[in-house]
């Protein structure tokens, strides 16, 4: 049977200054648009529906994100070429905004530095979820809501072949930031793989992550066979934002920040999302406001939303998170991680401390 599940809605704060020093496929999510989600409609009871179907069942009334669990239409919007993979699952490729270098995102609009406005609408199409998710709706899948400052740990299934996980800080997390090492490129082209470490809410709601991704990923990148950075912000009602994306090397290190300022009381915060080469110097970046509380903290991701055989991942078997520091409103926070194998492909192993991780695999 088709799952369908809705989240509770985040309204987003105007404007305000995100810097998320993305390493890979980062992807801002920008304030929900002051648009109506989909609306809920009746769960369908096969696994047989076409896309047009689902469209038109979206639900009526307002909700948070709109998922739908259907390998059947998995596979077809696969073949259109009109979705784009993102880390909560298919998003179609109208609901995937892409903001200029430092940009600024807010409620229903994205401002360039020239001035440039572009328009955030509703998002008409639901998030398909990738095959094997254990858990409909959130952007990861845990097995549980965390307690604070305790590890967490994640499902079976779904496209994470390792992860790290805390629940966070007394608080709220008010900076997240680390160095990933890139890769060596693997032997074989085909496989789309995320390397990333970010911030999430409690509920699994709002995302704000750092990603580098190898290969081909819809209209975001289409190269099959090069490293890249993109910063990622995602949020309730399917839409998303994303940065420039900068081609990176093996071997180069990226440094990934998370940055907030001008804080509410409540942890509503200006956040600046910013990736930067150390070894070339190129950088990604944008400002985004949220209402969001980010309490949930993932140290290290490796999520491999397309690949066929071992011999499509890196040659090296390995990728390295260094320098991690977090900071939380009542100060420097020293995480204690809990590591998962949600699909433990290639021989997939982890280790995470409150301030590196490896993940190694056998290519």
């Amino acid at each position: 049977m088709i799952k369908v599940r809705w989240h509770r809605q985040m309204w987003l704060a105007a404007p305000a200054a995100v810097v998320v020093t993305v390493l890979g496929l980062t992807v801002q999510a920008q304030a929900q648009a002051q648009a109506n989600p989909p609306a809920r409609s009746t769960t369908p009871a096969t696994m047989t529906k076409s896309l047009r179907s689902l469209d038109e069942e979206r639900p009526a009334t307002v909700g948070g994100r709109w998922v739908v669990s259907d390998p059947v239409a998995y596979r077809q919007a696969v073949k259109t070429g009109d979705w784009v993979r993102t880390p909560h699952g298919l998003s179609y490729k109208t609901c995937v905004y892409h903001a200029p270098d430092h940009a600024v995102v807010g409620n229903t609009e994205i401002v360039a530095p020239s001035g440039a406005i572009q328009r955030i609408t509703p998002c008409t199409h639901p998030t398909l979820l990738y095959p094997g998710s254990a858990e409909p709706g959130t952007l990861g899948h845990r097995t549980s809501k965390p307690a604070e400052g305790t590890p967490c740990g994640f499902g079976s299934g779904g496209d994470y072949w390792a992860a790290s996980c805390n629940g966070s800080a007394p608080d709220w997390i008010t900076s997240f930031d680390q160095e990933y090492a890139v890769p060596s490129n693997p032997a074989k082209d085909g496989a789309l793989i995320f390397l990333w470490g970010g911030i999430e809410d409690a509920d699994g709601d709002t995302l704000l992550q750092d990603v580098l991704t190898w290969g081909a990923n819809g209209t975001i990148v289409t190269n099959p066979n090069i490293w890249y950075v993109t910063p990622w912000y995602l949020w309730p009602g399917n839409n998303s934002v994303i940065g420039k994306s900068i081609h990176v090397n093996p071997a180069d290190t990226i440094v990934a920040d998370l940055t907030a300022s001008k804080c509410s009381s409540g942890g509503a915060c200006t956040w600046v999302l910013k990736s930067t080469d150390k070894n070339t110097g190129g950088s990604t970046s944008y400002t985004v406001g949220s209402d969001a509380t980010f309490d949930l903290l993932l140290g290290s991701v490796m999520e491999v939303p397309r690949a066929a055989g071992c011999v499509e991942t890196p040659t090296n078997g390995h990728a390295a998170f260094r320098n991690l520091t977090v900071t939380s409103n009542a100060g420097t926070i020293s995480p204690d991680f809990g590591t998962s194998k949600p699909d433990p492909q290639c021989s997939i192993s982890i280790t995470q401390s409150a301030t590196s991780a490896d993940i190694l695999w056998k290519p």
